[in-house]
């Protein structure tokens, strides 16, 4: 799946024309590969984690400032991963997430490790995209915790 992109003034990100979606560029190194200098499956799920962190970092929150003024932390409940084509080393890679649901105590993200296809056309063909909800609990007793009003506002904002 090709997907057109255009390059903003968000330092080190690039948004996408149809939808509020934060992407995050990635170059593929050897510690990212297996013998064949393709990416290892377990990768892409760390770069769907990098592309989620950065992304609230966009929207105004630190993780580890959550946990230790709010004593709120985010949990992977599921995920699950399709890979459509191989990334290699030295690749440029996008990774975008994209909040699709927010609830009391979830966000429902949806994410693509994606490459440029074609920089003239600022377009990128898809190479894995992935389902992931988390769940938001407290730090110390790691049971379910309400999102506070104020994240939700700012996720409601990129929905």
């Amino acid at each position: 799946m090709t997907e057109q992109i255009r390059p903003n003034n968000l330092q080190g990100t690039i948004q996408c024309t149809s939808h509020k979606t934060f992407i995050l560029p990635i170059r593929v190194y050897y510690e990212d590969t297996d013998a064949g200098g393709v990416v290892y499956h377990s990768k892409y799920i760390n770069f769907f984690e990098r592309a989620r962190t950065e992304f609230m970092r966009q929207i105004g929150y630190e993780l580890d400032e959550l946990a230790e003024e709010d004593k709120l932390l985010f949990v992977v409940r599921s995920i699950s991963c399709d890979y459509l084509l191989p990334a290699k080393f030295n690749d440029e890679l996008f990774v975008s997430a994209e909040i699709i649901e927010a609830g009391k105590t979830r966000i429902h993200f949806e994410q693509k490790v994606m490459k440029a296809d074609d920089i003239q056309n600022q377009s990128c063909i898809t190479l894995a995209e992935g389902k992931v909800t988390v769940v938001s609990v407290d730090s110390e007793k790691f049971k379910p915790k309400r999102l506070p009003s104020q994240i939700m506002e700012s996720i409601k904002s990129v929905i």
